[in-house]
């Protein structure tokens, strides 16, 4: 079981990591749009920014432990993720209305797909040694 976590030791932090990025994401937009009463979408853009912000430092300081370069790092795991959430976009709309599969199936399946797509991207990438 160790030999094997040791293995995917790196996706399974960046899932973990993703998955905390993703709460305080939802949170901020929660306050920010139900408590604050900020328009929707200018809550939602600051949320996400701080989320990717929050996903970079955990993953450059606990994943990946890479601390240098960091405004080149910073620059180069947001176009990663802005990358892919135009990728799950896409993918959405086409396991949605074009496959036909459930909306939230469809959601899961995109998330999965662009999930892995960035982590390839940022490991191979941003963090790269």
């Amino acid at each position: 079981m160790k030999r094997l976590y040791n293995k995917y030791r790196h996706f399974i932090l960046y899932v973990l990591i993703g998955t905390i990025a993703t709460a305080v994401d939802m949170f901020i937009f929660f306050l920010l749009s139900d408590v604050v009463g900020l328009y929707y979408l200018i809550a939602n853009a600051i949320s996400v920014c701080i989320g990717i912000f929050t996903s970079f430092e955990l993953n450059s300081r606990f994943n990946f432990k890479k601390t240098n370069y960091r405004t080149r790092r910073l620059i180069s795991f947001t176009a990663v993720c802005l990358l892919g959430m135009a990728v799950g976009s896409l993918l959405l709309a086409l396991f949605y209305t074009q496959i036909g599969l459930p909306k939230y199936i469809a959601k899961i399946a995109s998330v999965v797909l662009a999930g892995i797509l960035q982590y390839l991207f940022n490991k191979n990438i941003t963090f790269k040694k």
